[in-house]
């Protein structure tokens, strides 16, 4: 029984004695490096995980930035989608190591129509915050009768202190459906113009499109040399 060398190419399984590369982090002689576009690397769980950390970071990081965009702008969607499935698809594509492929792409694409989406939570809640000031400016008599309702429910929340539990499921419930109305939000600008929605959707469907083509199978990262 032959027992392979620790210090082996992972695709020709020649010994390293001197200075080896990295391909898309498998360890790789110079000859392999030299060929590296040829070569396929095997695409393993760790990869993939580690793909998907990276493209989860960069879809909060998306998600965020696409909110500051559209509340610094008033735009709920724009070509600042293709942005955040450049910034996924090339995160995806450093945390495997340059690999690539049809789950690649899946996860790509469902991670960047999510950030952009979700991003409609904070816009809406910025949205809802500027109605509010808008309305307590109006006249005296509103901001009595906003008082008055204000002291009518701090006395009923101080009725209500032996229901801490309620009050935290009802929290988690609002912040679940503003989640689910933060995915559906592509589609819900049909009701107000449906040129608008078919527009914006054509945008989204660029910043997917961004990352599918990121996330296809290309040339592995090639790192190195180092010495053995």
């Amino acid at each position: 029984m032959s027992l392979r060398h620790p210090d082996a190419c992972a695709f020709c399984h020649r010994g390293i004695a001197g200075e080896y590369f990295r391909v898309a982090g498998h360890m790789a002689c110079d000859v392999c490096a030299r060929n590296a576009s040829e070569l396929v690397p095997p695409d393993t769980h760790k990869a993939y995980t580690r793909a998907l950390l990276y493209g989860a970071g960069a879809a909060l990081a998306g998600c965020i930035g696409y909110a500051l965009f559209g509340i610094l702008t008033g735009i709920t969607l724009g070509y600042a989608a293709v942005g955040v499935g450049w910034l996924i698809g090339k995160a995806m594509r450093k945390g495997s190591g340059g690999l690539g492929g049809r789950r690649y792409q899946v996860t790509a694409a469902l991670l960047t129509y999510a950030a952009v989406a979700v991003a409609f939570v904070p816009m809406a809640l910025h949205d809802m915050d500027r109605t509010r000031e808008g309305k307590a400016s109006q006249s005296h008599s509103v901001q009595q009768t906003d008082a008055q309702q204000a002291d009518h429910a701090e006395q009923k929340a101080s009725q209500d202190t032996g229901k801490p539990a309620n009050a935290h499921s009802s929290f988690l419930l609002a912040i679940l459906m503003l989640l689910g109305v933060g995915l559906i939000s592509p589609f819900l600008i049909f009701t107000s113009s449906v040129g608008s929605g078919l527009l914006n959707l054509f945008i989204l469907a660029l910043g997917v499109r961004a990352a599918w083509q990121l996330s296809a199978v290309g040339r592995p990262v090639v790192e190195g040399p180092y010495t053995a």
